[in-house]
């Protein structure tokens, strides 16, 4: 069996290249290295990472047109008399191609919808193309939901497939260096609660805890508040904490490598990011799902996420973490306070998290999934 996997990129560290990445190595593994091939739209090279469970083909550009869409069309059309026995598309964005493969060569072919690029009505030609797709895969069933009520997709096409973290990652995060596990310092200790993700998105909720983080400092005062990440709207977060006056209590670390990344979401003693899920300038921002959750979980730290959106999937409420309404500033800070101020609580929380996270959002969860949906296609996994 051979799968086509087509992608917008998956040369980056954002969210869908992660995930196609993740998903390549699963498939990878179940029906060999050899079988897997990942065409992206984009990229800055051949490779990404010398994957060892799939293979990576040239990129079409480093930046996206018009003319680059076609060409990408025109490279996916060229790959279609390999005989691929199925194709993965990584992007609502590319099923259109996906669509005109089946059409010409009868490929089957998969569909993968994220967040909010997947929540508004689809333009035609990908209703078009999602309606004689074998499958609509979800990332969460908060999509899965948005995706059958908005475009009409039924029901029983679409199977959720959470994100997978990569092995090398979940390693880096469940690996103890003696910060892991939140609450086993002593209470003298700095307390650290941690966002992670691009601070561009305004939707994030970082100006929501930089308004509670006085709150929280009045029960916590020795507590520091960690951003990771890059993106344009670190200088108005700047402001509002001088503001606020907690400058002295915030800190904005940029984009570090994976491995500070895993030794950020272990130190940490909570992990929060109450995104909100809302539509704006004619167009819908939110979590789809939110890996960073999983991540944090991951690490063994307890997660505060939204009630709202697809990240109330990625935290079980009073189980793994919190889950507060986005837009109150006190439940952000009476959240935070609660588990900074109970550390045998969130201990306890970051433990059950692990523990849940490794069940369900590891590679071996996905090639579970991943192994069962292959089976019509190829008589079972070899």
């Amino acid at each position: 069996m051979r799968v086509l996997v087509l992608a917008p990129d998956i040369h980056t560290r954002g969210g869908i290249a992660r995930y196609t990445a993740a998903l390549a190595a699963a498939l990878g593994e179940l029906i060999g290295a050899g079988n897997v091939d990942v065409q992206p739209l984009l990229g800055a090279g051949g490779t990404a990472g010398n994957p060892a469970n799939y293979q990576v083909l040239k990129p079409v550009s480093r930046r996206l047109s018009t003319l680059v869409k076609w060409r990408f069309a025109g490279k996916a059309l060229g790959h279609g008399p390999r005989r691929y026995n199925l194709i993965v598309c990584t992007h609502i964005g590319l099923s259109p191609v996906a669509g005109l493969l089946h059409l010409l060569f009868r490929t089957p072919f998969w569909v993968t919808c994220h967040g909010r690029e997947s929540w508004p009505r689809f333009p035609a030609d990908v209703r078009w193309a999602l309606k004689r797709a074998d499958l609509v895969l979800p990332i969460s069933r908060y999509t899965a939901e948005a995706v059958a009520s908005v475009n009409g997709i039924p029901p029983g096409k679409m199977r959720v497939l959470y994100n997978a973290i990569p092995d090398d990652f979940a390693g880096l995060l469940i690996a103890s260096n003696g910060a892991n596990g939140a609450g086993a310092d002593s209470p003298a200790k700095e307390k650290i609660m941690l966002s992670v993700g691009r601070i561009s998105n305004a939707y994030k909720g970082y100006d929501t805890v930089i308004q509670a983080l006085p709150r929280v400092l009045r029960a916590v005062p020795k507590t520091r508040y960690l951003i990771v990440g890059e993106g344009d709207d670190s200088d108005r977060l700047k402001r509002l904490a001088g503001e606020m006056g907690v400058q002295d209590h915030v800190e904005f670390r940029g984009g570090v490598s994976d491995f500070d990344l895993a030794a950020c979401y272990r130190a940490c003693d909570v992990f929060v990011l109450p995104s909100r899920t809302e539509r704006h300038n004619g167009g819908w921002h939110g979590e789809g799902f939110g890996r960073v959750y999983v991540e944090a979980a991951l690490a063994g730290k307890p997660v505060i996420g939204s009630l709202g959106g697809g990240a109330a999937e990625a935290v079980l409420h009073e189980k793994t973490g919190l889950l507060v309404d986005p837009a109150s500033v006190s439940g952000v800070a009476d959240a935070l306070s609660k588990l900074l101020q109970n550390p045998e609580l969130a201990a306890r929380m970051g433990r059950e998290g692990q523990r849940w996270a490794m069940d369900t959002f590891t590679a071996p969860a996905i090639r579970g999934t991943l192994e069962k949906m292959l089976g019509p296609y190829q008589g079972g996994c070899n």
